[in-house]
């Protein structure tokens, strides 16, 4: 007779536990060990910090959104963030501050997704992998500091709006709370940029209609416009109070906030091929995603081998035909600099497939989660040049990988099943180790050092970070306290260190935010603002594809800036160094016509 397998339960349990809190540690312990290593060199001092900081500073002060500040986007996140500037002070430490805060909240986001589609231990093991791999995502592709705030809230309100959205359903059994606030969630999601908040309505709405198989069409027609009701409730409300504030011309045509009057210098880049052209960057996205499918196949092998040594054969030749797989891609396509990343796409239209196919709560989600991640990473199809490091995007990615594997694993013999979904779990520990690993020894090898006075949350080359010093300590001491600078086209960090605000409306100076259609609206905002001081700070766009500002884009601004200001004797020679700073002439300003 077999001995009571009763009390041997607590015993597992209690090593079970025990190994649960090693592991938290670990993690907890990685993370910190990561944080210090990386302080200061997430993002960068002159490239897209500073506007993070610039634009909740005004509304710290007290000025209103869109009539005040040209913004392109929704007014959640920098709302949100001068509440942290009210709370903690207005500085680069504060938003880094709300930057992890953000970041920690998308996980748990992220936490709670992956619970819908996956085992609990599974879930956790995928959440401590994408710390490393997204949240501390280098050149500002993480949640700490960067350019994707805005992205980083609509990413967790989209898990939220899709995970609320997949409860099974029926005739007599509508979850019309669960719906609305799905569609409320997508709303928010809209509320931090409305591309984001339309993809989670319409995820949502898939994943509605596919947990609602089987129900009359009137019902699951009616369900699906309870998601939109929320989202409209949401969307609409928030934005409709910003009219009634600013005024419709501030929010409406002078930035595409709801993506209506989009400047043909943004839009025309949606057919720039970019970073590759498509054939090999449809082939690297296939080496993405048979890279993983290879260790899931290989992880398969090594569990299985003594228990089905009659499949050995069948798997080995599976596993070889898929190394010559990425064999053929890499001499197609190269080594992708994404790495398994750039696969995302193809696992977010696996998850629908299978969701499709699947039924239940889980295939509801999987196919939501992975309508949003094709949604979502729209510029990866497009193949523009930020695609691979934006991070908030590959959030639904690791939520479809992890919902295709659980399946995969579920589709299993049961006597290989507990041994495969260990071994996976082993495998995306070491994974996220090695990624950790990775990222510290990538942020201990940058030399760049900080820019004094930002808390040791910038962080520059030598030279680079000593001419910022200079050149704010020239403004500082070279105007009157309270008066105006205006860096061109981009540099905010002057703004902050010479305690100098800006002045005018439009606050970014990019392609695309300058236009041939407002750059005389600029015009006439530095004539009636007379900023005491302007800095022409070189910096390429060959990301945008023009030339430097003044020459290729902006030139009616730069004309006017050439007219009334003077350069400033001093600083670095060279007309490509740089770093031209001109001061207002002694002579007063002409008309801005």
């Amino acid at each position: 007779m077999n001995a009571p397998r009763g009390p041997a339960r607590p015993s597992t349990r209690r090593v079970a536990n025990s190994g649960a809190a090693i592991a938290a540690l670990a993690a907890a312990g990685a993370t910190l060990l990561l944080f210090f290593a990386s302080r200061g060199k997430w993002s960068d001092a002159l490239i897209d910090s500073g506007r993070e900081w610039i634009v909740p500073d005004a509304l710290s002060r007290g000025d209103l959104l869109y009539r005040d500040v040209v913004y392109w986007f929704g007014p959640f996140t920098p709302y949100l963030h001068a509440l942290f500037f009210r709370a903690f002070g207005s500085s680069f430490r504060t938003l880094a501050i709300a930057g992890a805060c953000g970041g920690a909240a998308a996980l748990a986001c992220l936490r709670f997704a992956l619970g819908r589609v996956t085992g609990r231990r599974e879930a956790w093991a995928w959440t401590v992998a994408a710390i490393p791999l997204l949240v501390f995502m280098p050149n500002a592709g993480g949640a700490i500091l960067g350019m994707g705030y805005r992205m980083w809230h609509a990413a967790g309100f989209s898990l939220i709006a899709v995970a609320r959205a997949s409860p099974p359903w029926s005739d007599r059994a509508v979850p019309r709370r669960a719906l609305l606030a799905a569609g409320a969630f997508a709303g928010l999601a809209g509320l931090c940029r409305t591309e984001w908040g339309l993809a989670a309505a319409i995820a949502a709405a898939v994943a509605v209609l596919v947990a609602g198989r089987g129900v009359r069409a009137g019902s699951r027609a009616a369900a699906a416009a309870l998601v939109a009701a929320g989202f409209l409730a949401v969307e609409a409300g928030g934005i409709g109070l910003f009219v009634a504030l600013a005024g419709p011309a501030a929010v409406l045509r002078d930035a595409p906030v709801l993506l209506l009057h989009l400047p043909p210098e943004t839009s025309r880049r949606l057919g720039d091929p970019g970073a590759v052209p498509w054939i090999p960057g449809l082939v690297q996205m296939a080496y993405g995603a048979l890279t993983l499918v290879s260790v899931f196949l290989a992880v398969e092998l090594l569990v299985s081998a003594r228990r089905e040594p009659d499949r050995v054969r069948a798997r080995l030749a599976r596993l070889f035909a898929i190394l010559i797989a990425l064999a053929v891609c890499v001499a197609v396509g190269g080594s992708p600099a994404g790495g398994m990343f750039s696969g995302a796409p193809l696992f977010c239209g696996a998850a629908v497939a299978l969701g499709l196919a699947r039924p239940g709560p889980t295939g509801a989600a999987l196919a939501g989660f992975g309508t949003m991640g094709l949604l979502a990473s729209h510029r990866r199809f497009f193949f523009l040049t930020d695609g691979p490091y934006v991070a908030p995007a590959l959030l639904f990615a690791l939520v479809c990988v992890a919902g295709c594997a659980a399946a995969a694993v579920a589709s299993r013999p049961p006597d290989v099943r507990e041994r495969l979904s260990k071994g996976l779990r082993i495998v995306v520990g070491l994974a996220a180790a090695a990624a950790f690993a990775g990222r510290i020894a990538g942020y201990r090898s940058d030399d760049r050092v900080e820019v004094p006075g930002t808390q040791g949350m910038l962080s520059a080359s030598p030279a680079v970070a000593a001419r910022i010093t200079e050149i704010a300590g020239r403004i500082r001491n070279g105007t009157p306290s309270g008066a105006g600078l205006v860096v061109f086209p981009e540099g905010e960090v002057l703004n902050y260190l010479a305690r100098r605000g800006n002045p005018i409306r439009h606050k970014l100076y990019l392609p695309g935010y300058v236009t041939a259609a407002n750059e005389p609206a600029i015009v006439d905002e530095l004539a009636r603002a007379n900023p005491a001081a302007i800095v022409l700070w070189p910096r390429p766009m060959g990301e945008y594809g023009t030339g430097f500002f003044g020459n290729g884009y902006g030139g009616t601004v730069q004309a006017w800036i050439d007219g009334r200001y003077e350069a400033v004797p001093g600083g670095a020679p060279g007309g490509n160094a740089p770093r031209v700073l001109r001061i207002r002439a002694s002579r007063p300003p002409e008309s801005g016509k």
